[in-house]
């Protein structure tokens, strides 16, 4: 369990998302997702979940998904800091009005967000992770480790959680399966390599 600081807004959030479920649940998610993009500003406006799930729609792409997975899987094998400090920070300015929106869903009430949870398919998903996973790579929060070809992040299920989303992702999306990040145990019964399983 990690216990990650909120400096804008002087709260702290207990990132622990079980994987002992044959799926996650969106509510996880959500929750996973805060805690990865914790140290994001406040988003600037309030938003209902409508507008929420509006905006998450240009998430919906499987292939923008696999696309930065795979370069940020590159990056990470290669060890390059500064690209990694520079993908987070572009994804920060790109999408981060829009991760901090998600992550303050909690404060919309509890249906609010039930509804914000349940309206995001795998792409969706895996999408806010990946962008979630590589904010905290590039500000040293995460600290990956590469382990047979296979990027993951130790003491926390953030990494295999992708690799669930993403890989349902890609067999509703009918894309080959060509990410490397995170544990495939839970569709391939594989799971020997992570120690978080």
């Amino acid at each position: 369990m990690a216990l990650i600081s909120d400096a804008t807004k002087g709260r702290y959030c207990r990132c622990k998302i079980s994987s002992q479920v044959s799926w996650m649940s969106r509510d996880k998610l959500v929750a996973a997702a805060f805690c990865a993009v914790i140290a994001l500003p406040a988003s600037a406006f309030a938003t209902d979940s409508a507008q929420l799930i509006s905006a998450l729609e240009r998430f919906n792409d499987g292939s923008g998904a696999q696309q930065l997975a795979i370069k940020l899987a590159g990056l990470i094998e290669k060890a390059d800091k500064p690209s990694l400090n520079a993908l987070s920070k572009q994804i920060q300015a790109e999408d981060g009005p829009l991760l901090s929106e998600l992550a303050d869903v909690a404060e919309l009430g509890e249906a609010e967000h039930r509804k914000v949870a349940l309206a995001m398919g795998p792409c969706q998903s895996a999408n806010v992770l990946i962008r979630a996973i590589a904010i905290a790579i590039g500000d040293g929060r995460f600290q990956p480790v590469v382990r047979g070809g296979t990027v993951m992040i130790d003491g926390t299920d953030v990494d295999s959680d992708f690799a669930q989303h993403m890989w349902r992702c890609e067999v509703l999306s009918q894309l080959p399966h060509k990410t490397s990040i995170g544990s495939k145990c839970l569709m391939t019964g594989v799971c020997k390599d992570d120690p978080d399983l």
